[in-house]
């Protein structure tokens, strides 16, 4: 028998430095050439031609680009606009309203704890910003409405009735539904009570709508009768000017400044009827309050109103005091501005 000598494959292990590798795919060369020619992630074809931070608008989105890709910083209300420059909206009111902001988480106070349990000081946070008439709803606007046959007429006989005499002065003589009315009319709103300190004072406790320097006839601040209107005669022949209300715009070292503009006659002139019925302040904190009803008092008719007349003392006019008018009251020194809440 013959024998077939077949030669065997021996295997030697030959130690490495530092031991033995393992040999996995990723140590392939052609592995490595396919990771080197992968493509680079797609850029977002918003932030094409675009620098790394750069903003931009998208509608009412504002938009920056960051590592290629388009991300949304905010997004505006109806009565704001886009500001790419500043990545921010920025505020865009119509013509003769001023922009008022919203307050921020920390909110402001409302209440001094001066009028026997009505203004309780409390917290209140407005989450959204609202444009604001710069002036009361003046003789002349709201006679364009009563034109158009769209207002009711205000009573004219009285002898410090504005309306169709004065078309520079503000209306008076008009209740709250009238007014409430006229602002529905032109697309806007009566103020809540709080949007309407919130302008006046910006949050920081002022007396009054232009700062701490108490008015008087002589330094312009405000049309107010300086102590009060006498009882015997409370809407007669007094004010800084007389009897009656003065020009819109009259006393323009009175205004509320905003960086959007500024809000004429929040102290004196005449009062303002706001949304709200007339309680007293809750102890707790609120947010965008608005007391459209009262439980338990369904035939509730008192509303709030705010910054006094020209026949009020300068507490009347001061940026807290609360006054308080049945809504059917028609009288010369209560008129209103609007307010044009963010949507």
């Amino acid at each position: 028998m013959r024998f077939r000598l077949v030669p065997l494959l021996v295997l030697i292990a030959v130690p490495l430095a530092g031991g033995c590798k393992r040999f996995t795919a990723k140590d392939s060369p052609v592995q490595e050439a396919s990771a080197a020619s992968a493509p680079a992630p797609a850029q977002d074809p918003a932030c094409a031609g675009k620098k790394e931070g750069e903003g931009f608008c998208d509608g009412k989105l504002v938009r920056t680009c960051r590592q290629g890709k388009a991300t949304t910083v905010a997004t505006c209300f109806d009565i704001e606009t886009c500001d790419p420059v500043g990545n921010k909206c920025a505020p865009n009111c119509p013509a003769g309203e001023v922009y008022i902001p919203a307050t921020g988480p920390g909110g402001f106070m409302m209440g001094k704890g001066r009028l026997d349990g009505r203004d309780t000081p409390h917290k209140v946070v407005l989450t959204r910003p609202f444009c604001f008439d710069e002036t009361e709803v003046t003789s002349g606007a709201y006679g364009k409405c009563v034109e158009e046959k769209k207002c009711a007429e205000p009573y004219k006989w009285d002898p410090w009735a504005t309306w169709p005499r004065f078309p520079d002065q503000p209306i008076n003589m008009v209740n709250w539904f009238k007014a409430k009315a006229y602002c529905e009319y032109v697309g806007k709103t009566l103020p809540t009570e709080a949007q309407w300190e919130w302008a006046a004072t910006g949050g920081d406790g002022r007396e009054w709508p232009w700062g701490d320097e108490k008015p008087t006839c002589k330094n312009g601040l405000a049309d107010f009768t300086p102590g009060g209107a006498p009882k015997s005669t409370p809407g007669g022949d007094v004010g800084c000017h007389g009897g009656g209300p003065s020009d819109v715009k009259a006393h323009p070292r009175g205004a509320k400044e905003w960086p959007a503009g500024k809000l004429y006659d929040l102290g004196g002139n005449v009062w303002e009827w706001t949304l709200d019925y007339a309680i007293p302040y809750p102890s707790t904190d609120q947010v965008d309050p608005v007391v459209s009803e009262v439980p338990g008092k369904p035939d509730m008719t008192v509303r709030s109103i705010r910054g006094g007349g020209w026949n009020r003392s300068e507490i009347g006019i001061t940026t807290w005091f609360r006054g308080a008018a049945i809504e059917r009251y028609q009288v010369p020194g209560l008129g209103f501005r609007c307010a044009r809440p963010a949507k």
